[in-house]
């Protein structure tokens, strides 16, 4: 073999060396970088509230819950009006209210702070059983889904995060809409998601939206208003959260109620109704409202 030759082979196995002396560099800087990323992470991870929940998302989270509650705000006034009374307390919570009508969840979504970002537990074979209604509920109302029909215990525990986040989450422990002037009976659900998560329960009373929006009827103006109890230990029974919100019921100012419907019919019609919402709220141990195509046995 040639000198040249020789030399040729030299120069070509050094240049094929030139990428292992790259490659052995590398290493080096990419340990570098994989030293300090987990440590810039875990200093922003420090500086912020220890929630589970990135700054970011808990940021889009908020403006998305004061546009959704602009947004109902603006129609139920546009609609007869909607009023408030009482504050969530600081710091995650589980919400329990009254349902009669579909408008319950636009009232509560603007009756409620933003600053809480309330999600509201739908029917997963209803609300999310079609592509446009899951999109309406989940964007629109804040909505997840509970299934009804087996495991619906898993998927409230699953919101144990959102709660220890500071979130509000709003659960219907009646399980379904019952008739006007009714309050079925409170399944435990709500209470086990409070104890898990230590977190303490609210009651809120609606009123107005049997009217608004009837069960199996069409929209009508009527003015809504929303009573947030005082927040209740996680601790609490079922029957004591159903006396609690019975209680906000019974606390509806009267002449509210007869300006909605106007004239000596509509207060005749409207005393009748007060009377019967009396009765049935007033009892501890009422009947539950139908069940069947729509109840929550969480």
């Amino acid at each position: 073999m040639s000198t040249r030759q020789a030399d040729t082979r030299q120069a070509r196995y050094g240049q094929q060396r030139t990428p292992q002396a790259r490659f052995e560099q590398e290493p080096r800087t990419r340990q570098v970088r994989y030293k300090q990323e987990p440590q810039t992470r875990q200093t922003r991870y420090e500086q912020e509230p220890q929630t589970g929940t990135p700054r970011r998302r808990r940021a889009a989270g908020r403006l998305a819950a004061r546009l959704r509650r602009a947004l109902w705000w603006t129609l139920l006034t546009l609609t007869g009006g909607v009023s408030r009374r009482g504050r969530l307390p600081r710091g995650g919570c589980v919400v329990v209210a009254n349902h009669s009508s579909h408008a319950d969840t636009a009232a509560l979504l603007a009756a409620l702070d933003a600053a809480h970002s309330p999600t509201i537990a739908a029917a997963a074979d209803y609300w999310f059983a079609s592509p446009w209604r899951r999109r309406f509920c989940s964007r629109l109302a804040a909505g997840f889904p509970v299934r009804r029909t087996g495991g619906g215990m898993d998927d409230l525990l699953a919101r144990e995060g959102a709660l220890r986040a500071g979130r509000a989450v709003v659960l219907f422990p009646e399980g379904t809409r019952a008739r006007a002037g009714e309050l079925g009976t409170f399944h435990k659900g709500a209470l086990v998601l409070a104890r898990r998560a230590g977190v303490p329960v609210v009651p809120v009373g609606i009123a107005g939206t049997d009217r608004l929006l009837p069960k199996h009827g069409r929209l009508r103006p009527a003015l809504v208003r929303v009573r947030i109890g005082e927040p209740l230990p996680p601790t609490v029974t079922p029957d004591e959260v159903r006396e609690a919100v019975a209680a906000l019921l019974r606390h509806v100012p009267g002449p509210a109620r007869h300006r909605l419907h106007g004239g000596p019919r509509g207060r005749r019609r409207e005393a009748e109704l007060t009377r019967h919402r009396r009765v049935k709220i007033g009892t501890h141990h009422g009947a539950p409202g139908p069940s069947a195509p729509e109840s929550q046995h969480v």
